[in-house]
């Protein structure tokens, strides 16, 4: 079927649950891929998260993952600045990106007319195969 080496995580910083991460890891287990998480923090938004460092996402995953999980695959960090659909694409052309997993909240009508979702933006934007995990 598929060869997927490399996975790609996009982390969500902004949110309060990362239950997905642990979720996405166990993919990358179960293929015995290597998983990249990355963090892209927009700066048109006006805001620097406190953790827009490869040692700090380290840290935040550490806490949502058992220890086990992840010294059973190989993890790599990063973070970009931008917009996330975009770093999301050049992240996967210099990576070797063979397969996105995200998550997906369902948002009502009025919601989706107003404003653009992230993990939309990135399967638009990004032709890779995307694993869509509902929130």
């Amino acid at each position: 079927m598929f060869d997927i080496k490399n996975i790609l995580y996009p982390i969500n910083l902004d949110s309060k649950d990362y239950s997905l991460v642990k979720d996405a890891v166990e993919i990358a287990k179960s293929m015995k891929s290597s998983i990249h998480i990355l963090y892209v923090n927009d700066p048109g938004a006006g805001f620097n998260h406190p953790t827009d460092r490869e040692d700090a996402i380290a840290l935040m995953v550490r806490e949502a993952v058992p220890a086990d999980l992840l010294d059973s695959v190989n993890v790599r960090y990063a973070v970009s600045k931008g917009d996330l659909a975009k770093e999301v694409w050049e992240y996967c052309k210099k990576n070797g990106i063979d397969l996105i997993v995200t998550g997906h909240k369902h948002r009502n009508r009025l919601y989706t007319v107003l404003f653009d979702s992230p993990d939309q933006s990135i399967i638009d934007e990004v032709r890779i195969p995307a694993l869509i995990l509902p929130k």
